[in-house]
């Protein structure tokens, strides 16, 4: 099946609705003092740690601590894209674009002590690249998270084509004609229906 059959028709009128609120959303400007995150995330930092210490991972507890991370990051889209350490993007109160909130993202559960791999996936949608979290489950098994809020249009993980993937151990690189595979294809659904959903 090729993209363009797979795509709903659209009018003109539908499809400059369509762009017009997906720029609205991605363009959204980050709030304004934002100086708080920094504060509430080393002490959730510090609740998950203590949670850890006593109860051990679970995929609850890594579904937990990235949907909490994700409540605090705050998305922009950059005309310019460049990539910002996990550092950096805390220095500008936890606020840049997806691939800013996957990097940092991606060191969150590492903080603590999470012994399983966690990777950034690059993938190509409809209106450019598009960062998501692809995270190994203490249980065994993959599942992929949005890393931006639900509130922020994306296409759905369904039209996504992974194009590279990476961790501090190493990068990868799919295929070009690379299908989407289920992990995309149920990130939707992961994210909407909590640990073990999706299977």
């Amino acid at each position: 099946m090729s993209l363009s059959s797979a795509l709903p028709r659209f009018g003109f009128f539908q499809w400059a609705l369509l762009l017009f609120i997906f720029a609205w959303g991605c363009a959204a400007p980050a709030p304004a003092g934002r100086e708080w995150a920094g504060a509430v995330y080393r002490e959730k930092t510090d609740g998950w740690q203590m949670k850890i210490r006593m109860e051990g991972w679970s995929e609850s507890r890594v579904h937990s601590i990235l949907l909490q991370f994700r409540g605090l990051a705050a998305y922009r889209m950059e005309i310019a894209d460049h990539w910002d350490t996990p550092k950096g993007f805390m220095q500008k109160g936890f606020s840049g674009d997806c691939g800013h909130v996957g990097v940092s993202t991606m060191g969150t559960p590492k903080r603590p002590g999470y012994p399983h791999r966690v990777r950034v996936l690059i993938v190509e949608g409809l209106f450019g690249d598009h960062a998501l979290l692809r995270t190994e489950m203490p249980e065994g098994g993959w599942k992929a998270y949005d890393v931006v809020h639900p509130g922020v249009p994306v296409p759905a993980p369904s039209l996504f084509r992974p194009v590279v993937g990476f961790d501090e151990r190493a990068v990868d690189w799919f295929p070009s004609r690379a299908e989407p595979s289920r992990s995309f294809r149920q990130a939707d659904a992961l994210m909407a229906g909590g640990p073990g959903a999706g299977r």
